[in-house]
């Protein structure tokens, strides 16, 4: 009975050693756009030197599953980019769905908008709302984080930008 006891006590101790703590939403986010960055590496236009160079519509498949949709419109002085995710998986585990549209003027200067919902073992919503770029990137605001059974969270538009180093 006592080295039943023992045995028990041990596996348990082991257990708790070893236990993966839960990731903070700043964390998860920093994961999710370094996964989703990924994604984007594929497109063609994207990648372009000039401004003008990236106006055109494009769309590539996952390497497991779904598409991704790239389009960007000359509007006014300024231009439109869509990026759409339909049901766009390359890593199992991470599927997303959603669109991220980005309004901007000729100095690559507005906002952001649009949710990507992500389904698979880390299920999420990412909120690009509160968003403003400069200089064609996150400069000022937050995304909103909704994973489930906790309150969503406010994340700070500079966690992108180390997700890009």
């Amino acid at each position: 009975m006592k080295k039943l006891f023992c045995l028990i006590f041990a596996i348990l101790v082991t257990g708790a050693v070893f236990a993966e703590t839960p990731a903070s939403a700043e964390d998860y986010t920093l994961n999710y756009f370094k996964k989703l960055n990924k994604t984007q590496e594929k497109l063609t236009y994207m990648h372009k030197k000039s401004s003008l160079a990236k106006v055109g519509t494009e769309t590539i498949n996952g390497n497991i599953s779904g598409t991704l949709f790239y389009d960007v419109k000359i509007k006014g002085m300024g231009a439109v980019v869509t990026l759409r995710y339909s049901n766009y998986c390359d890593e199992e585990g991470w599927i997303f769905d959603g669109d991220i549209i980005t309004h901007s003027n000729m100095a690559q200067n507005g906002n952001f908008s649009g949710t990507i919902k992500v389904s698979g073992v880390s299920p999420s919503e990412v909120c690009y709302d509160n968003v403003v770029m400069k200089k064609g990137r996150p400069a000022d605001g937050y995304y909103l984080l909704k994973l489930p059974d906790i309150p969503p969270a406010k994340i700070n538009y500079t966690v992108y930008l180390e997700s890009t180093k």
